[in-house]
């Protein structure tokens, strides 16, 4: 009896079969490079669609706090199948979205944990905030570029790299402050020191440069390394923040 072949892995972190399908689905209906989803998807949990963040409610395959995920699943949930699921999402009377119904948010939100659904909901994130990043910056998106958006929101991102762009040397805390609390471990070095805008920028693109180079040397004919016809224009440079250190990450819902 011949063993079943071991799954390919990316940076250090096996890719189960059906998550590199749904990966490469999402990249085909949507025009998002497969290469960032799957770098993205290594760093964010290590391709595990069950995990949870402690100390906050990121959740899933691409670790969605619950209100990204509802913003999402409100503005793509039909074109996916989740029509009904979608217009249960509403702005509350706190400013928040939410689901007055208690199983539909449950349901709604147990839909990161499905590879398929998190995949292509990553992948409709990035591509919207490639196009936001690209009106206010006069330039395409790279890949790290779109993690400040996923983490800080667009509206962060667009303060962070302009701030980057105007040379970095600003305490890249004092910019995004909510996120430095959140994410210590990321803007501040040894000894409570503050990092710069262009110091956390480069952490954040040494960290997916390995994955990005594992997804790029794949042989031509893998089906792994096919990819649609267009692309959202990513480069590599990919950082996602919150795996910057070896604990276990927490997340916050956009600050953008």
């Amino acid at each position: 009896m011949t063993a079943d072949p071991k799954p390919m892995a990316v940076g250090g972190h096996p890719l189960p079969p059906e998550v590199l399908q749904s990966l490469r689905q999402a990249a085909a209906k949507t025009g998002v490079d497969f290469g960032f989803l799957v770098a993205q998807a290594s760093v964010e949990s290590g391709f595990n669609a069950e995990a949870v963040a402690p100390h906050s409610s990121a959740a899933g395959l691409f670790q969605f706090t619950s209100q990204t995920w509802f913003q999402m699943m409100r503005q793509h949930g039909a074109q996916y199948g989740y029509g009904e699921l979608a217009k249960a999402i509403e702005v509350l009377p706190n400013g928040r979205l939410g689901v007055k119904d208690t199983a539909a948010e449950k349901q709604i939100l147990d839909l990161r944990g499905n590879v398929e659904v998190a995949a292509l909901m990553a992948a409709e994130f990035a591509k919207g905030n490639a196009a936001r990043l690209q009106r206010a910056l006069g330039r395409q998106a790279s890949a790290a570029d779109l993690h400040l958006a996923h983490l800080l929101g667009s509206n962060g991102a667009i303060r962070f790299l302009k701030a980057r762009e105007a040379g970095g040397e600003q305490a890249a805390a004092k910019l995004v402050p909510a996120a430095a609390r959140q994410n210590p471990q990321i803007f501040y070095g040894h000894g409570r020191t503050p990092q710069s805008v262009a110091a956390v920028y480069r952490q954040i693109e040494a960290k997916l440069a390995g994955p990005l180079r594992q997804v790029a040397a794949l042989a031509p004919d893998s089906p792994a390394a096919a990819k649609p016809a267009t692309h959202v224009a990513l480069k590599p440079g990919l950082g996602l923040l919150a795996s910057l250190s070896n604990a276990t990450k927490t997340k916050r819902d956009p600050e953008g």
